[in-house]
């Protein structure tokens, strides 16, 4: 049986709000490794990791029980989004060997602010609607 959170998505919102934190970290990173000789910057494809986490809760869950103290935990499936952090593997123009394109990196922070902006506000509508329906039962 699914949970109330389940039920109307605020966990994959959740998730979504996790992940683009990650992002915005990542972007962050390279914006202040801008200077730094040497940087090779990451990225972060929220898209990828949107769609992994829906496939991953997706895939049908098998219920075992341990019957012995001797076997092994079952350890539950937690997605970690940092798992997806990739170089951009840029063409560096700089001598120093730096590959960070500020420009590129202000307008992904610029979209990552937007889409959580936008989650954000989904989830505490979400959460004002749940609000709304307790008070009326």
């Amino acid at each position: 049986m699914l949970g109330l959170f389940e039920r109307n998505g605020a966990n994959d919102m959740a998730y979504a709000l996790k992940a683009l934190s990650v992002k915005n970290s990542v972007i962050s990173r390279n914006i202040a490794n801008n200077d730094t000789p040497d940087y090779k910057a990451t990225k972060l494809e929220f898209a990828e990791v949107m769609e992994n986490y829906n496939l991953e809760k997706s895939k049908k869950r098998v219920e075992l029980s341990l019957t012995n103290s001797k076997h092994m935990q079952i350890k539950d499936l937690t997605l970690d989004a940092r798992e997806h952090v990739r170089f951009q593997n840029n063409p560096s123009l700089r001598n120093d060997g730096n590959d960070v394109n500020i420009d590129y990196e202000m307008s992904q922070q610029a979209d990552t602010s937007i889409r959580y902006t936008m989650y954000s506000d989904l989830v505490g509508k979400k959460l004002s609607g749940m609000v709304d329906l307790a008070r009326t039962q």
